[in-house]
């Protein structure tokens, strides 16, 4: 399944939400909550994100792409975790990420990005096959679901992500997605750009070009409605910086809600529901 994107987005912080209607194979219609949002990364670089989350039955699907106006050449443009909440009253869906893929590519300073196959701690020289990107155990470095403490920072019920997030604990994903030797900690990342010139530590990684969709189970019963209107995006290692936006309840297009950009979190606080 693919998710439109949003374009046109301006270089100060922004955010917005979309539900949109999307066409299936059966005669139901589903519903995509979109969130964009852009800002400025801690290496002084323009950055736009999408997420597009759709209710179907029992799965949740999640499109995570970025969206950058320019190249991600720094380990700060990346996209590497995302943190958001589902929650009707006091209960939240029992979800279980069961799969994740997009084209990985391995991007060095002043060479073509190479396409590579990926499933588990394997890399093969391949293109045109989406990679496994979920991390089922120590060492796979791709990216790992948590339910999260909604009591500590950043404040919301689950979290995907390919870095540790140190700066979040108790709501980081170490030590299960930890790679291999060198650059372990931003493998996996997404990244904008079609054969990007990185520098510093995103040299020589591996990373996904665009977008990843990640696929969950355990959502019966929950739609668009119940989404907590409270979202963090993550960005390289760390993570260096992060944008936390509050949106208005989902319908329509609405701008509004402000994010924080940096290592400080500042986040806005949700209206109860």
């Amino acid at each position: 399944m693919a998710f439109p994107f949003s374009s046109g987005f301006s270089q100060g912080l922004r955010a917005g939400v979309l539900v949109a209607a999307v066409c299936s194979f059966t005669s139901t219609s589903q519903a995509t909550l979109l969130i964009p949002v852009s800002g400025t990364s801690a290496a002084g670089r323009p950055v736009a994100f999408t997420a597009g989350l759709t209710f179907s039955g029992d799965e949740l699907v999640i499109s995570l792409a970025n969206v950058s106006p320019v190249e991600s050449n720094a380990a700060a443009d990346v996209l590497s975790s995302f943190y958001f909440d589902i929650r009707r009253g006091t209960a939240r869906p029992p979800l279980v990420l069961k799969e994740a893929g997009g084209f990985v590519f391995r991007v060095r300073a002043g060479q073509p990005d190479q396409p590579e196959h990926y499933t588990p701690q394997t890399f093969v020289n391949e293109a045109g096959r989406t990679s496994d990107l979920v991390a089922h155990a120590r060492g796979d470095g791709t990216w790992l679901f948590r339910e999260m403490d909604p009591d500590q920072a950043p404040f919301l019920g689950f979290g995907i992500g390919t870095v540790g997030n140190s700066g979040l604990a108790p709501n980081s994903f170490n030590p299960h997605i930890v790679g291999p030797p060198g650059n372990q900690m931003i493998n996996f990342a997404i990244y904008a750009g079609i054969d990007i010139d990185p520098v510093g530590v995103l040299d020589g990684t591996h990373l996904v070009r665009r977008e990843i969709e990640f696929r969950f189970t355990g959502a019966a019963g929950y739609r668009e409605s119940d989404v907590v209107d409270l979202y963090t995006f993550g960005m390289g290692t760390g993570p260096d910086s992060r944008i936390t936006i509050s949106l208005p309840e989902p319908g329509g297009l609405a701008l509004a809600g402000i994010g924080v950009l940096g290592f400080s979190l500042a986040v806005a606080r949700r209206r109860p529901r």
